[in-house]
């Protein structure tokens, strides 16, 4: 406090130092040093720290970049970004969170002024991200929660889950009535969040469609991760007619392994509901096949402008609330084609 105290004192000196020089020729400059100037002359003293720079406002983003979502998000941030006046710069974590502590210690180094971390792992990541923000840097956490963050934007979890497993359940009750129906989960236990959503998914499945049973489950983060399950699937399970995911990896994935293994008159027979509505899992919605649900939450281009404009509001000070929370919307065949044209046609 006292060091505040010290700062203010020298940052005032300073400019009546300043004004007491100027003669009549700089009268009308003088005019113009608003109350608005003085505050932004102690903002700089209080937040922004060497290398740091309030003209220009630096952002970083570390993302794992094989998630569809999030390359989506982030090409969508970097326009954004522009579009404001930010600064952009993405790394690829590659889901390891080594490098991404890595990475985020590199953006303090380069006097980033926010910092948007998509966490391998939370816990990891706490006290890189406190000496980010010991140094003035704001910490923008990205759907798993950091306590030492500034703004968070989040998945309200166990529901996002929930409406996907109570859309399966509605499908399993359509086609097959009380039939027991067997089915699998795409999961990534790794991250608490997740559990909540795969967690969603099992009670809602549990409490609608109660004849349907989990036989098999597996992580999934990336495409590949979900083609490959679904594939194990079905070979160990060929009777599955349901295949759940946590993420849009998983569910696009799953699209593909399935489509190796049933022929196109059966995709009706087959149910894949995922959740982030990505552009390709629309499109498998929109051309019929076994892919029939995805959970959007705003999708990876708004969650980019979202967390820009939150960047934004902090170099602006304008005021935001600290956490913020995406949306929940069922995207089927009733309304992929709609989805499709407001978020991804060119």
């Amino acid at each position: 406090m006292k060091k505040k105290i010290i700062c203010t004192i020298v940052s005032l000196t300073m400019i009546t130092a300043l004004l007491t020089g100027c003669g009549s020729k700089e009268s009308n400059t003088d005019e113009k040093s608003s109350t608005a100037d003085v505050t932004n002359t102690s903002e700089v003293t209080n937040t922004a720290k060497e290398g740091q720079s309030l003209d220009t406002y630096k952002v970083g983003m570390t993302f794992n970049l094989g998630n569809l979502t999030w390359a989506e998000l982030t090409e969508e941030a970097k326009k954004k970004g522009e579009s404001l006046g930010l600064e952009v710069t993405v790394q690829n974590d590659n889901d390891d969170v080594t490098t991404q502590v890595s990475q985020i210690e590199n953006f303090i180094q380069a006097g980033m002024n926010a910092i948007v971390v998509a966490a391998v792992e939370s816990n990891a990541v706490e006290d890189v991200c406190q000496e980010a923000r010991d140094a003035g840097i704001k910490i923008i956490a990205y759907t798993q929660t950091i306590e030492n963050s500034d703004a968070q934007y989040l998945v309200d979890a166990y529901n996002t889950g929930y409406a996907c497993g109570e859309a399966a359940s509605n499908w399993i009750k359509e086609n097959y009535g009380d039939q027991e129906v067997e089915w699998a989960l795409e999961d990534l236990p790794k991250y608490p969040e997740i559990i909540d959503r795969a967690n969603g998914i099992k009670d809602a499945i549990a409490k609608i469609a109660p004849n349907a049973k989990l036989v098999a489950t597996q992580p999934a983060e990336v495409m590949e991760d979900g083609q490959k399950n679904a594939e194990n699937f079905m070979q160990s399970n060929p009777n599955i007619k349901v295949i759940c995911s946590i993420g849009s990896g998983g569910g696009a994935g799953a699209n593909e392994g399935v489509k190796s293994y049933i022929s196109k008159d059966e995709y009706s027979t087959f149910g894949i509901f995922g959740i982030d509505a990505t552009e390709q899992e629309i499109m498998n919605i929109i051309n019929g096949d076994p892919q029939k649900v995805s959970i959007s939450l705003g999708g990876g281009a708004t969650h980019g402008d979202v967390l820009m404009e939150i960047a934004y509001n902090f170099w602006t000070g304008k005021e935001q609330e600290t956490k913020q929370y995406m949306p929940i919307t069922v995207i089927d065949s009733s309304n992929a084609q709609q989805y499709y044209d407001e978020h991804f046609k060119k």
